[in-house]
């Protein structure tokens, strides 16, 4: 068997991770309230107004709205501890709070200094097969070729103006600095992971995240436009409907 998900998706496999739940456009009910009942929350071309949680970038990184940024801040949620360490996806962008998201999980690192960064660029994945890892991204896509990794130089690019990447950061110097390396392309898990001494929870950040957007149902049944692209596809792409509910309900 095979888990994979990207955003949130990737996060939950690890001990915890960087993430933007109390971005209020992120929220269920901004997010269904933003489309009509024949527009799908995944497309990106359905009608509605397309609330991006990760909006695209302009000039490299910034977002091409002309709304100012909105105050919310990043935090530090838990997961399944299936992999040890703090997963940060969408590493080398900003989202509407105006704050490179690399930055802001630097600063958490600083604060949670016993677990291992795992930050993973908008366009890479970090693909974990046994005990041997492997980062990838889409070569020979321009459109996707975009991403934070300078090379050969092997340098952080905050205009993302380099290729896609993931890179490892650990709090050193008894938790006065922070090392960045880049991840190689290969090797084996054990060789960039550890058991963190200890997790401490984002429990106040965590209430906030439940009582604004709060868990009251399945998302995804609760608006018309049911039929995602995502998982199904206008081609026969993908699984069907009926098949997707029986793999949720098991």
């Amino acid at each position: 068997n095979k888990v994979w998900g990207g955003s949130a998706g990737a996060i939950c496999w690890w001990s915890g991770g960087h993430s933007d739940s109390i971005d209020p456009d992120s929220y269920k009910e901004a997010k269904l309230s933003s489309f009509s009942s024949h527009s799908d929350i995944d497309d990106d071309d359905g009608g509605g107004t397309h609330h991006d949680s990760d909006p695209p970038p302009q000039d490299s990184q910034h977002s091409d709205s002309e709304e100012p940024s909105k105050e919310w801040d990043y935090i530090r949620v838990d997961g399944l501890s299936i992999l040890p360490g703090l997963c940060c996806p969408h590493h080398d962008r900003i989202q509407s709070n105006g704050i490179l998201r690399a930055h802001d999980f630097d600063d958490m690192m600083l604060r949670h200094p016993t677990e291992v960064g795992i930050g993973i660029d908008h366009n890479a994945a970090f693909l974990i097969d046994g005990d041997d890892y492997r980062v990838i991204y889409p070569e020979g896509d321009e459109a996707l070729m975009v991403g934070s990794v300078m090379l050969p130089e092997e340098i952080f690019s905050e205009e993302r103006k380099g290729v896609p990447g993931v890179w490892i950061k650990e709090v050193v110097m008894n938790g006065k600095m922070l090392s960045c390396r880049l991840c190689p392309r290969e090797g084996k898990i054990g060789e960039l992971l550890k058991v963190p001494v200890r997790v401490e929870s984002s429990v106040r950040h965590m209430k906030v995240a439940a009582l604004e957007n709060p868990d009251d149902g399945p998302m995804r049944m609760s608006y018309p436009g049911f039929g995602a692209r995502s998982l199904f596809g206008e081609s026969g792409v993908g699984v069907g409907k009926e098949e997707f509910l029986e793999m949720v309900r098991g």
